[in-house]
Order: structure tokens, then sequence, then C-alpha cells
């Protein structure tokens, strides 16, 4: 079996590195104070994820808290072996994601209720690079905590709600960078869509999302800057009219 590795790590802005992982993805991101994460992949990815914090030229004892942007366990299945090792990192979801968040059970998508869809070869490549990084691991983060407006101040970062594809999910905006963190309110591209599919912001698979209709009114209602950092699929930047992947 090849090694667990990124697809690719680029850093899009000065104290800001996208990692697209073997999955799913998840930002680092320097502070004021220490080192915080937007989401922290499945179970299966929680050593890539501190190790990106390495690779962005951080200590891991300057991490200090980790934003959810929503609760399906290819966002925060690393959380559980990161508070193993650094119980004191606080970890920060919108109110109405927290038992997405703390698990054990969640809302979201089973191979059940995918069904017949399970025949199309993309879905059975997905779902086998899923359960490959331990997506059926029983998850639990039961110090994860409502933020509050206090939690952003003095920090250059905007939560941004986008209901839908979970009744929490949350955008994080980052003016300095120019850049928004969507996880999977857009994303640019998923193992189960066509791979012929040029990386740009899009919706994800409809079947992942709880409330598709609702899922589609956030994506049109975000002011999009010129940097996208998706839960799936590459970074991408505006150049003109077109969306073009930023390269490592």
């Amino acid at each position: 079996m090849a090694p667990r590795a990124p697809r690719s790590v680029v850093s899009v802005a000065p104290g800001v590195v996208f990692v697209e992982g073997p999955v799913s993805n998840w930002v680092v991101l320097a502070e004021e104070d220490g080192v915080a994460l937007i989401d922290a992949g499945y179970p299966a990815d929680t050593d890539l994820v501190l190790d990106s914090v390495l690779l962005a030229g951080h200590d891991l004892d300057e991490l200090r808290r980790v934003y959810v942007t929503h609760g399906h366990v290819d966002h925060v299945g690393g959380l559980p072996g990161i508070l193993e090792r650094f119980p004191h990192v606080e970890v920060l979801a919108h109110a109405d994601e927290l038992d997405n968040v703390r698990g054990p059970s969640r809302r979201q998508v089973t191979p059940a209720e995918i069904g017949g869809r399970l025949a199309a070869p993309r879905v059975l490549r997905w779902l086998g690079r899923a359960i490959a990084s331990d997506a059926l691991r029983p998850t639990t983060v039961p110090s994860a905590r409502a933020f509050t407006a206090r939690d952003f101040e003095g920090r250059a970062m905007t939560p941004l709600p986008v209901p839908g594809h979970t009744d929490g999910s949350t955008a994080y905006l980052l003016p300095a960078a120019d850049a928004i963190v969507t996880g999977d309110a857009v994303v640019t591209h998923h193992d189960t869509q066509p791979g012929s599919w040029a990386p740009r912001p899009r919706m994800i698979t409809p079947f992942f999302t709880a409330d598709q209709a609702l899922a589609v009114e956030s994506a049109r209602a975000l002011a999009y800057p010129a940097i996208v950092l998706p839960g799936h699929g590459p970074a991408v930047h505006r150049v003109g009219s077109e969306w073009v992947p930023i390269q490592g």
C-alpha cells in the first residue's frame, strides 16, 4: 500500500497554507497568539495534519485552536488524535453544528443511503478511499464548543453561515488573503464527480447534502473573493473570468 500523503500543499498567502489531503482538505493559519487549523481531515489524517503544521513552519506546541466548517467525519475525524496529544487545543464550531461535531452519531450520508449509486465506479472508488481513511471509526469530540463573536475579535477572519450541506455549515473569510475557506458548502472537485471536470467553485454531489435547495441558496449568496479554499478539490484563484488551480 502506498504511503498516505497529501495531494498538494500550497502557500496561498502569508500565514495561510492550504492542504489538499488524500480525500478531504484543511488549512493551517498563523494567528497572533499561535497556530490554528480549519478542519482536520479523516481519522487516518491525524499525522498528516500535524505534519502540515510543521511544513508550514510552525512548532506543534503553537497549535491553539481548530475552526470547523462542519461536522462530517472527513473534516473532524483527525481531531481526537490531535486532542489526545494536545488536549489544550480548542475546537470551535457554529452552535447549530455542535451535535454533528461532538458525535459519535452525526447527520451524514451512509453507504445504505447512497444505495444504487454505489454501482457507479467513481462512487465506489471514493467509498474505498473513505473506508481506507477510517471513515467508519467512531469519532467523538466532546470538548467542541460553539464559537461566539468574541472568538473572532482581533482575528483576521470572519465566520459566514452557509447552511444546507449541514445545519451549521460555516465558511471562513480571510480578508487579508482575499480568500474564503468553504468546507463543503462549495467545492472545486470531488472524487464522485467526473475527472474531466475542470476545478472551479461548484456544489458537492447532492447525496452528501442535507438540504440541497438551501445549500444552493447559501452558495449563491456568498461573495467570492479572489481565492477559494474548498473542502474537496484544489485551491483555485480567479484569473479574469476563469478559475485556475493554485500550484504548489
